[in-house]
């Protein structure tokens, strides 16, 4: 059977270059695309597909969990996250949470190709740099490119870029099925975490350390 890939992003012209690079570099697969992650769960049930390539920006609230999520029908589909934010920051999360590889746009088509190959090979793929991060955090060695974001638990972060979206505790709450006092207590955690005083404060420090590649 020829290969399945599937490219899930919100943008035309990033959609059709990826289908472009794999289309060429790998000769008979079959390249199927979808603008959004409804599109991509209507493939994945009609489909078998080997590797999912997904950009971040679509999954929103619970991405952690949809990533789990994706995989419940095909546990053989392996994942490769595509990311306008910087890896040391993304990166060990969404491997921890399912992701088989996280590859940050800026990277150009030799990378791309090299990611796909090793989670064709049924690895994980990691970047040098990602690698070195997780190595000096494993060993607790200090290194200048350590974000303060990555003192929010997986949870915080997500309520975090719903604050940042410009939603509204309540929203937020109903959106991951908690209460608003939970909703509450994140926000005060993350506000404390990062050392802001306001949500001007926090868009302030979240675009500084995570669109590292935009």
């Amino acid at each position: 059977m020829p290969l399945q890939i599937t490219v899930a992003d919100d943008r035309v012209a990033e959609r059709l270059g990826l289908k472009f690079i794999i289309e060429n570099w790998l000769p008979g697969t079959i390249v199927s695309l979808a603008e959004n992650l409804t599109e991509c769960k209507r493939i994945l049930s009609q489909q078998q597909i080997d590797i999912i390539l997904l950009d971040s920006d679509i999954l929103d609230a619970n991405s952690f969990y949809l990533i789990r999520s994706l995989k419940e029908n095909q546990r053989s589909t392996r994942i490769l996250l595509f990311s306008t934010y910087d890896e040391l920051v993304y990166g060990e999360r969404y491997l921890d949470g399912g992701a088989d590889g996280f590859l940050q746009k800026n990277e150009n088509e030799e990378r791309i190709k090299e990611a796909l190959s090793v989670i064709l090979r049924g690895e994980k793929y990691v970047s040098n740099r990602l690698k070195e991060h997780l190595l000096n955090k494993r060993f607790n060695l200090k290194h200048q490119s350590l974000s303060p974001l990555n003192k929010l638990t997986d949870r915080e972060m997500e309520v975090c870029q719903m604050l940042i979206k410009g939603m509204r505790v309540s929203e937020i709450a109903d959106t991951l099925v908690l209460h608003t006092s939970t909703i509450g207590t994140y926000k005060s955690k993350i506000y404390k975490k990062l050392r802001v005083k306001n949500l001007v404060d926090l868009l302030s420090k979240f675009k500084m350390h995570m669109l590292s590649c935009e």
